[in-house]
């Protein structure tokens, strides 16, 4: 509802300057919304399989990055050459690892920093454009912190929260908010947000498609059924962070 209102009012910067909205079949209100949206905005909708078991589904979303790749070579007028496509996930596998490395202070025990403020970096993130200037910061910024701690500046110890579930920026930083003021820290986040979409790279070399559609097939998306790739993910973290309980935090669509 809010990502509709945005796109519809021009509040949102992003909305408002984009020439193309790409969106995903992850679930039925986000399906809804792409639909209504495409009224006033040019939407491209990829159709996610919920299964990620078999050749079919990896056949299909093999072919919904190609039908992406056409639809913005048509729009924009501009071929995306294999090489285009080898640099960027070069790139963005740095931006991966940095961000990996950033938000693994979390296992540190007692904490190197807040979860309020592991948020507020890798939620941050999202929203810069310049790849390198941000792979450099977040080295700098892990370096500091991680130097900080082992001079002895450190949080006091509390019970160790993770979170699951939902994507969680903005007004969702409430629920991290409320762990923390009443006598926890948050030390990882599984979701979305957090460790789901980042821990596993690109491979750099062989087919690129093959290539990413492993990537993003092996995310243990809740859209997906059934889920190991999840269960598998919140099992390690619970272990390498120090985990005393985890949140599951649901959205109301």
């Amino acid at each position: 509802k809010s990502s509709y209102g945005f796109g519809k009012t021009d509040k949102c910067p992003y909305f408002y300057f984009s020439d193309l909205v790409v969106g995903e079949t992850t679930c039925d209100g986000k399906k809804k919304m792409y639909e209504y949206m495409a009224e006033f905005k040019p939407v491209h909708v990829m159709q996610l399989p919920n299964s990620v078991k078999d050749d079919a589904s990896r056949a299909l979303w093999k072919a919904e990055m190609l039908r992406l790749q056409k639809t913005v070579e048509e729009r924009f007028g501009h071929e995306i050459s294999e090489d285009a496509l080898r640099d960027a996930i070069a790139l963005k596998n740095r931006e991966r690892r940095a961000l990996a490395n950033f938000y693994h202070l979390g296992q540190l025990n007692p904490p190197a920093l807040s979860g309020s403020d592991i948020l507020k970096v890798v939620y941050g993130a999202t929203f810069r454009f310049d790849k390198e200037a941000l792979i450099n910061e977040l080295d700098a910024i892990t370096a500091r912190v991680r130097q900080q701690w082992e001079e002895g500046q450190r949080l006091d110890p509390r019970p160790r929260i993770l979170i699951t579930g939902c994507p969680i920026g903005g007004a969702a930083e409430k629920v991290v908010r409320a762990i923390e003021e009443n006598g926890g820290w948050v030390v990882g986040y599984e979701n979305c947000t957090g460790a789901k979409a980042t821990e596993q790279c690109v491979a750099e070399t062989g087919d690129v498609y093959d290539a990413l559609a492993d990537k993003y097939l092996a995310i243990g998306c809740s859209c997906v059924s059934p889920n190991d790739q999840r269960l598998q993910m919140l099992s390690q973290m619970v272990e390498e962070y120090q985990v005393d309980g985890v949140v599951d935090v649901i959205l109301q669509a």
